[in-house]
């Protein structure tokens, strides 16, 4: 009894981390005991929502989906983080003149305008200094700034708040990622690491070096533009295309080809030529923004390739990008730093966790100093 109503009182400061997905939400929630954090709980909520549904009662059908999952799982919590990406969001990396913080705070809106496609009236806007540097002779701040459009950042709100919680932050799935990567990787790491995020309308692309995002763009290559090819090798509908690519894999050597080949299975060939197109697409957009990452005159070339994301499960999909960039790939495990593994954790879910992840692992002090 006293306990309960302590929990009322004073809940729980975990922040759960909702990753709202066109495919899926995704949820991730981390407490913290003797200062070593164990996973509280997870959810993996596919979401069938027909294409036409008004966005308001889509809305209101994925903050029914969260409520329910919260009330089913008995979580006691109060604060979440979400994120956006895709469209509704600019992040440009920008040389400013040297300001003072209170003067940046002032002028923020003059400074960014220029470099914000948006009218600066319908974004939040926000940004970070990254270091101090110079052009022309004249003192600048390397900045970063992020700009969001209000109303995609109220539809986060929304949905957060009519699932009952308090949203904290809406971050930028990048961002997320950065907070993600930083927790697995050993400090001291010094490498330039490419996050590539595949989900189901979006790629998430970072570029991380030193333990800082540098390059940050949304890609619209993503699951559906493989749902589409699929279905138009094999002439199926999106639900039998979706299968077929869960199921089936890009062949990458010549040994998995000839076996195709002689086993006659046509649709195996279909999906891995289908798969293959859009995947050396994927990797032309890719290219571009490695080659403008070292066009900077950074002192590391990417190392490695991380992949998260639903889309990461396709078969030999971390084969054929090693085979394209030829540096090491490999699939994300979002809770790889736990010190318990989560258990009846579907292995096919664990790389979808990247973002919900991210966010999860932003404490509340952020938002409190």
């Amino acid at each position: 009894m006293l306990s309960n109503l302590a929990k009322m009182m004073f809940p729980p400061k975990d922040v759960i981390g909702i990753d709202i997905g066109n495919y899926a939400v995704k949820i991730i929630c981390f407490t913290e005991e003797k200062k070593t954090l164990k996973l509280k709980d997870w959810g993996y909520i596919p979401l069938s929502i027909k294409a036409d549904t008004p966005p308001e009662e889509k809305k209101a059908i994925i903050s029914q989906e969260i409520k329910t999952y919260l009330k089913k799982k008995s979580i006691q919590a109060r604060y979440a983080a979400a994120s956006i990406s895709g469209n509704a969001v600019i992040v440009r990396y920008v040389k400013l003149p040297k300001l003072s913080k209170k003067e940046l705070a002032l002028t923020i809106n003059v400074e960014a305008e220029p470099f914000i496609p948006f009218d600066i009236k319908d974004v939040n806007l926000t940004y970070a200094i990254l270091n101090d540097t110079s052009a022309d002779g004249e003192p600048k701040m390397d900045t970063v700034l992020v700009a969001a459009k209000r109303e995609a950042v109220q539809d986060k709100i929304d949905i957060i708040t009519d699932a009952g919680l308090e949203p904290l932050i809406i971050d930028v799935d990048s961002f997320a990622l950065e907070t993600l990567y930083n927790q697995l990787m050993p400090k001291g790491d010094n490498s330039s690491v490419l996050l590539l995020n595949i989900g189901q309308k979006v790629t998430n692309l970072s570029i991380v070096s030193q333990g800082v995002t540098r390059v940050v763009r949304d890609i619209f290559i993503a699951g559906a533009t493989f749902d589409k090819a699929i279905g138009k090798a094999l002439k199926s509908d999106p639900a039998a295309a979706d299968a077929a690519k869960k199921n089936r894999g890009v062949l990458v050597s010549d040994e998995d080809k000839a076996a195709a080949i002689e086993a006659f299975d046509k649709e195996g060939i279909a999906v891995s030529k289908a798969a293959s197109g859009v995947l050396k697409d994927l990797y032309t957009e890719v290219s571009r923004s490695i080659d403008f990452y070292l066009s900077q005159g950074v002192d590391h070339s990417i190392s490695r390739i991380i992949l998260s994301g639903g889309m990461s499960n396709l078969g030999n999909i971390s084969r054929f990008l090693a085979a394209e960039f030829k540096v090491p790939v490999e699939v994300a495990n979002p809770l790889a730093f736990l010190e318990e593994a989560p258990k009846n954790m579907p292995k096919d879910v664990l790389p979808a966790l990247a973002v919900a992840t991210g966010l999860a692992l932003r404490k509340l002090k952020d938002w409190e100093e």
